[in-house]
C-alpha cells in the first residue's frame, strides 16, 4: 500500500507532540535515584483527598458508560463560575477542546492567528485542519503583542488563540491592553482565551475571560483541572463557550469523551477552595524562593503568573544536561536560548537551586 498517497498530506510537516523525559529514562541516564521532574507544569501534591475518596468509591462501576453529557459537574461549574450550563463543554482535557473548536471552525485556506512562542498545540490542531498559521512574534517582554496581532487579521482569518497565562513564558496581557484590543477585533474572528493556569494569577490587571464572556458573542474561556486540581493523569479541562459552539462541539467530540473517574474527580475537587488557596500560595513562596536564587547568580528570567519560570541561558542544551545529570528534569526547547523550570515542593526548589549553582560552577554561566 502507498501510505504516503493514503495519508492526509496535511500531516506531512507536522510532529508529534514530546512528552518529556520520563523520571526512569533520568535515573538510567543519570545514576541518580532522586529525580524532580518539573519540566511539565504539573502539580507536585496529589488529587485532594476528597477528590481521591469520591474517585475510589466509583471504580467498581466502571463497567457503565460515564454520562455523556457530564450533566453534574456542568451544574457544579454552573454554581461555581456563574455561567450557565449550556453554555459549558467538558472535554478529555482541555487540549480536546481546543482541537474540536478547530475542527468546528477552521476550513483548508482559513486562517489562526496566535502568539509565539506559546501553547505548542496551536499549530498542530491548525494544520489538522489544513489551515494557515500565523504565528505573532511576543513583545521584547515576552508578552502578547496584541496590537501585531490585530494587524496580522485578514478576511481569512477565523480563529484566534489567547494563551492568558501565556505557556512557556508565564507572562500575562493586561486588563486594559485586552480590553483595547477585544473591541478592535472583527466579527468574524473567533477568539478562545487559554485560560489553564487561571488560578495561580496573582496580578490585580489580570483580566478574567469570563468577565468578558457572552453566550451570544465570540469570546471562549477555557480551563481545566489538569495543574492546581493535580488531575492531569484523568484528563479533564471545560470551556465557557457561545451557545452555537456548544452544539457544533457536541457534533464532533467523542461519545462519552470524559470518563467516570475524571467527572467525579472534578465534581468534588470544586468543593475545596482552602486547598486550592493553599496550593497557590505555596506556589508563589516557591517561585520568589527560586528568584532569590537567579538573582544571587545574575540568571536572567521573566517574573511568572503561573507555576513555571521561564529562564533565559545562552547555554540551554548544556544546562539542560547539567541538570539532568542531577537528576533536576526542566523542559528544553530545543536550541532556543530558555529553559521553562517547574515549581514544585520546597524540597524540588532546594534540589533545583543546588543543581543549578553546580551547572553555574561547571559553564560558569547559563
Amino acid at each position: 500500500m502507498d501510505f504516503d498517497a493514503l495519508i492526509r498530506p496535511e500531516l506531512a510537516p507536522m510532529v508529534p507532540y514530546a512528552p518529556g523525559l520520563r523520571a526512569s529514562d533520568v535515573r538510567e541516564r543519570s545514576g541518580v535515584e532522586s529525580i524532580r521532574k518539573l519540566s511539565s507544569n504539573e502539580n507536585p501534591y496529589g488529587p485532594f483527598p476528597i477528590a481521591l475518596e469520591a474517585m475510589a468509591a466509583v471504580l467498581p462501576h466502571l463497567n457503565v458508560y460515564s454520562d455523556g453529557s457530564v450533566r453534574a459537574l456542568r451544574d457544579r461549574l454552573t454554581e461555581h463560575l456563574g455561567v450557565q450550563a449550556a453554555n459549558i463543554s467538558v472535554t478529555n482535557g482541555s487540549n480536546e477542546l481546543l482541537r474540536v473548536i478547530a475542527q468546528t471552525v477552521l476550513r483548508p485556506g482559513d486562517e489562526c492567528v496566535y502568539a509565539w512562542p506559546s501553547f505548542v498545540v496551536y499549530p498542530m490542531v491548525t494544520q489538522l485542519m489544513g489551515a494557515t498559521s500565523v504565528k505573532v512574534p511576543l513583545t521584547d517582554s515576552l508578552v502578547h503583542d496584541l496590537d501585531a496581532m490585530l494587524a496580522a487579521i485578514t478576511e481569512n482569518t477565523r480563529l484566534m488563540f489567547l494563551c492568558n497565562p501565556n505557556n512557556p513564558t508565564g507572562t500575562i496581557y493586561t486588563r486594559e491592553a485586552f480590553e483595547t484590543f477585544i473591541d478592535k477585533v472583527p466579527e468574524h474572528v473567533l477568539v478562545v482565551i487559554d485560560e489553564a493556569y487561571f488560578e495561580y494569577v496573582d496580578d490585580e490587571e489580570y483580566p478574567n475571560g469570563l468577565d468578558y464572556f457572552d453566550p451570544a458573542g465570540r469570546i471562549c474561556v477555557l480551563r481545566t483541572f489538569s495543574k492546581v486540581y493535580s488531575l492531569a493523569g484523568a484528563r479533564i479541562g471545560y470551556g465557557i463557550l457561545p451557545t452555537p459552539m456548544v452544539s457544533a462541539v457536541d457534533k464532533v467530540r467523542e461519545p462519552f469523551n470524559v470518563n467516570t473517574v475524571a467527572q467525579v474527580g472534578a465534581f468534588y475537587s470544586l468543593s475545596d477552595s482552602a486547598e486550592v488557596e493553599r496550593r497557590r500560595r505555596e506556589n508563589q513562596e516557591q517561585k520568589t524562593y527560586l528568584y532569590s536564587c537567579f538573582d544571587r547568580l545574575g540568571i536572567e528570567y521573566v517574573p511568572s503568573e503561573t507555576n513555571f519560570v521561564w529562564i533565559k541561558a545562552k547555554k540551554p542544551v548544556e544546562v539542560f544536561e547539567a541538570l539532568l545529570a542531577r537528576g533536576i528534569i526542566v523542559r528544553s526547547f530545543g536550541t532556543m536560548p530558555a529553559l521553562r523550570v517547574g515549581v514544585g515542593r520546597p524540597e524540588d526548589t532546594d534540589a533545583t537551586i543546588a543543581a543549578i549553582e553546580a551547572a553555574v560552577d561547571v559553564l560558569g554561566s547559563l
